[in-house]
C-alpha cells in the first residue's frame, strides 16, 4: 500500500513533459510538494534537449526544486534522500525506468526494476507475454537484414512491421508488403536515433495485427487495475510508411468486444509487473481476439486539454493517478464508479501531405467555425513557421479537440476536417510561395480600371444570366459586391431590382451614380471594402460577380464570406461567378527562366493556388511592374468555405447556365442561408 500522505510531502516527477505538464497542479491539490527530477535522457539527443528546454520555465514555475544537474546516479539518489519523498511518478516514456529505479533505490511504492525494461523494450514485452500464455505477435530484434527477411519469410504472410525496439508515437514504424519495402525500412530504421535520443542498433521485425486500435487508460493500485478511459484510434494508410493518425474517439458506450479488449489490457498489466499507477496500453482487436500492440507505465500522451476529459469523463488520468499514490481512499471510490462518459470527446489530429514555409494558418479560424470544435493545438507549426509533411504522429500539424454532447455533431465536425484535409489543404496551413511569385500586397488597389471591367456590350446578357440564376423577382434588395461602374447592375435595376453598389475604386463608385442618374433609376452605391461590409440582414440577394473573389489571403477570403452571410436576411441567395480552376490548371502550366522568373505574364502557382498575373502600370515615378494574385479556389474549396461561412451551395452553373462540368470555362455559384 502508498504511504499515508503527511502534510507539506515531496513527490517527485521524472521527465514532466507532455501530459506530466499536468502533475504540479494534481499534487499540489492533494497538499504535496512537487519536484522534478530530469532522467537525463535529453543528454543523448539534440532534438531531446530542445523539446525539454521548451518546458524549462514551466518546469521553474510549477515546481518548488527542479533536479535536472545530477552527475551520477549515485549524486541523485543522495539529493534526493535529503528531501525525503514519499512518491515517484513517471511524466512520459522517457521517465519510465528512471521511476522503476528511484522507487526501488529510496524505498517507495512502485513497479520494481525486475520487469522495467520490458514496460519499454517492445520485444520483452512480447516475450513476457508468451510466457503468462497471452496473445502477442511473433518479433524478432536483429541487425541483420538477412535474419530479418528470413523472419518475415516464416511468418507467411504480408505485411509485417517494422519499428525501434524503444520508440513512441508511431516513430519510425514501418508497414511494408513486400520484401523490397521490408529492407528500405530495415535499412532506414538500423544506425538510426530515436527521439529519445536512443540509437536503434536493430530493428524490432514484428508480426502485422490487423483489426481495431484501441488504448486502454488505466489506474493500478496493489495490483488492482481501474479503467479511467478507453479510445478507439482511426488511422490512414500511409505507402510504405506508418499509419496516420486521423481521429481518436473515446469510448462511451462498452459492449462485449469492449470489456474483452480491458479484460485483455489488465492482463497484460498483470504479466507485465504494473502494480501501481498510470498505464497507457495500445491493443488491436483482429479476428482471432486482442493482442497487444505495445504498453507504457505512464500518462496517455500527449498535452491535451484537461478540462475537456473532466467535461467528457468527469475525472482525468493524471489526478487518478496522484489519487493511487496519495489517496487510497479516493482511489477506492473511483473504482466504485461505472465507466459512462456524458460527452462525446474525439482528437483530429490534421494530416498535412505538402510541406513548407508557412504564411498563415487559416484553419484556426475555420475550425473555430465548427460547432464541436473546442480548442486546437498548432504550436509546432506557430513556433517553427514551417509546415511538415505528416508521416508518423510527431509530424501531425496540428490536433484538434471535438467535444459535445451529441456524437452526430463531433462526426459531421470530424467529416469537415477531413474533406478539408483532402480537398483543401491551402484552408488548414497556407503556404509561402516561391520568391518568383510573390505578389504585391493590396494589389487590386493597383490593377488599371480598364482591366476590372468586361466590355459594356457584355453586361445585358450578364445581367439576363444573374437574373435567372437567382430567380429575380421585382423589388428584391440586391447587393452588387463589388459592383464595378455599375455596367452590370444598372439592368438589374431597369428590371425593378433595388440595388445597392460597393467598390473599393471611388472612380467607379462616381460612374455608377452618374449611370443611375442619367436613366432617372434609384440605387445606393459607396465606396467600402468587402472585408467591412458592416449591414446585418438587409438584403435578398448578393451578387460578386466576373472574378470578384479571392484577392487575398484565405482567413481574409472567408472574412468575405462571413460578412456576405451576415449581410443577407434568413432564406436570401448569394451568387459567386469564378473561373474554372480546372481550365486554369490545364492551360496556365508555370515554367521558368534559368534566372528563376517565370516565363509570360500569366501563370498558376501550385503552391498558393493563385493565378499569378504581371502588368506594368504608370504612377508618378514612371513605369513599375506589379503582380497580382487571384486565389481560383475549386468547387469542393467553395464548399467548404460557404458551409464553414452558414451558407449551403445549392446550384453550380457554367458560363451558359447549364450544368457545370470539367469541360466549363467558368463556375456560376448559387448558395443559400438557412432560413
Amino acid at each position: 500500500m502508498p504511504h499515508s500522505t503527511s502534510p507539506h510531502a515531496v513527490a517527485l516527477v521524472v521527465d514532466g513533459y507532455s501530459t506530466g505538464q499536468f502533475y504540479p497542479v494534481a499534487l499540489k491539490k492533494k497538499g504535496l510538494r512537487p519536484v522534478h527530477v530530469s532522467s537525463g535522457a535529453e543528454r543523448n539527443s539534440p532534438g531531446l534537449r530542445e523539446y525539454v528546454n521548451h518546458y524549462a520555465e514551466k518546469l521553474r514555475s510549477d515546481y518548488e526544486v527542479v533536479i535536472n544537474d545530477w552527475q551520477d546516479l549515485g549524486d541523485l539518489k543522495q539529493r534526493l534522500s535529503g528531501l525525503k519523498p514519499m512518491y515517484v511518478l513517471a511524466g512520459c516514456e522517457t521517465g519510465v525506468e528512471m521511476t522503476d529505479f528511484l522507487a526501488e533505490e529510496l524505498g517507495l511504492p512502485g513497479n520494481g526494476t525486475a520487469t522495467s525494461a520490458a514496460r519499454r523494450d517492445k520485444l520483452a514485452m512480447h516475450r513476457i507475454l508468451a510466457a503468462h500464455g497471452l496473445p502477442h505477435l511473433a518479433s524478432l530484434a536483429t541487425e541483420d537484414w538477412e535474419e530479418a527477411l528470413a523472419f518475415a519469410a516464416g511468418l507467411g504472410s504480408w505485411p509485417v512491421v517494422v519499428k525501434p525496439l524503444r520508440g513512441a508515437a508511431t516513430e519510425g514504424v514501418r508497414l511494408c508488403r513486400s520484401p523490397e519495402e521490408l529492407r528500405a525500412a530495415f535499412n532506414a530504421l538500423v544506425g538510426s536515433t530515436t527521439m529519445f535520443g536512443e540509437r536503434n542498433g536493430r530493428a524490432l521485425i514484428q508480426q502485422c495485427a490487423i483489426g481495431r486500435e484501441f488504448a486502454v487508460n488505466t489506474i493500478s493500485l496493489d495490483g488492482r487495475h481501474v479503467l479511467s478511459d478507453l479510445w478507439e484510434y482511426s488511422k490512414i494508410p500511409s505507402p510504405g510508411g506508418a499509419p496516420l493518425y486521423d481521429r481518436t474517439m473515446l469510448v462511451r458506450d462498452l459492449g462485449e468486444e469492449h470489456h474483452g479488449v480491458i479484460d485483455y489490457a489488465f492482463k497484460a498489466l498483470d504479466a507485465l509487473g504494473v502494480r501501481i499507477g498510470p498505464a497507457h496500453t495500445e491493443i488491436m482487436l483482429t479476428d482471432r481476439g486482442p493482442v497487444l500492440i505495445e504498453c507504457g507505465a505512464r500518462p496517455m500522451g500527449g498535452a491535451f486539454p484537461q478540462y475537456l476529459f473532466m467535461e467528457a469523463l468527469g475525472h482525468t488520468q493524471v489526478q487518478w493517478s496522484v489519487d493511487c499514490y496519495a489517496d487510497a481512499q479516493a482511489f477506492a471510490a473511483h473504482a466504485a464508479v461505472p465507466y459512462r462518459p456524458v460527452r462525446a470527446l474525439w482528437i483530429k489530429s490534421l494530416i498535412s501531405t505538402r510541406e513548407g514555409a508557412v504564411r498563415s494558418i487559416p484553419g484556426i479560424a475555420l475550425a473555430a467555425r465548427l460547432p464541436s470544435v473546442r480548442e486546437g493545438n498548432f504550436l509546432e507549426v506557430l513556433a517553427s513557421g514551417h509546415l511538415p509533411r505528416t508521416v508518423d504522429f510527431v509530424t501531425s500539424s496540428a490536433h484538434l479537440f471535438l467535444c459535445h454532447a451529441d456524437e452526430a455533431v463531433v462526426e459531421a465536425d470530424w467529416a469537415t476536417l477531413r474533406e478539408m484535409e483532402i480537398e483543401a489543404q491551402n484552408e488548414l496551413f497556407e503556404l509561402s510561395p516561391d520568391a518568383a511569385l510573390e505578389t504585391d500586397n493590396d494589389w487590386f488597389a493597383h490593377v488599371p480600371d480598364e482591366q476590372w471591367l468586361k466590355p459594356e456590350e457584355a453586361a445585358p446578357g450578364d445581367a439576363d444570366i444573374i437574373w435567372r440564376a437567382l430567380g429575380l423577382s421585382p423589388g428584391e434588395r440586391v447587393l452588387d459586391c463589388p459592383c464595378g461602374d455599375a455596367r452590370v447592375g444598372i439592368h438589374l435595376a431597369r428590371r425593378g431590382a433595388v440595388l445597392t453598389g460597393v467598390d473599393i475604386n471611388p472612380r467607379f463608385i462616381e460612374r455608377a451614380r452618374e449611370r443611375f442618374a442619367e436613366c432617372g433609376l434609384d440605387g445606393e452605391f459607396r465606396v467600402g471594402d468587402m472585408r467591412e461590409l458592416a449591414e446585418r440582414e438587409a438584403f435578398d440577394v448578393i451578387v460578386n460577380w466576373f472574378d470578384s473573389f479571392g484577392y487575398f489571403d484565405i482567413e481574409d477570403d472567408f472574412e468575405v464570406l462571413r460578412r456576405f452571410a451576415g449581410a443577407l436576411r434568413p432564406g436570401g441567395r448569394i451568387l459567386i461567378e469564378s473561373p474554372s480552376r480546372i481550365g486554369i490548371l490545364r492551360n496556365n502550366t508555370c515554367t521558368y527562366k534559368d534566372d528563376g522568373q517565370p516565363v509570360g505574364t500569366i501563370c498558376w502557382d501550385e503552391v498558393t493556388e493563385r493565378l499569378v498575373t504581371r502588368f506594368q502600370v504608370s504612377g508618378p515615378a514612371g513605369q513599375r511592374e506589379v503582380r497580382s494574385g487571384m486565389r481560383v479556389y475549386s468547387l469542393a474549396q467553395y464548399k467548404l468555405l460557404l458551409r464553414l461561412a452558414g451558407l449551403e451551395l445549392a446550384h453550380v452553373y457554367n458560363e451558359d447556365l447549364k450544368e457545370f462540368s470539367e469541360t466549363s470555362r467558368r463556375m456560376i455559384m448559387v448558395a443559400v442561408k438557412p432560413a
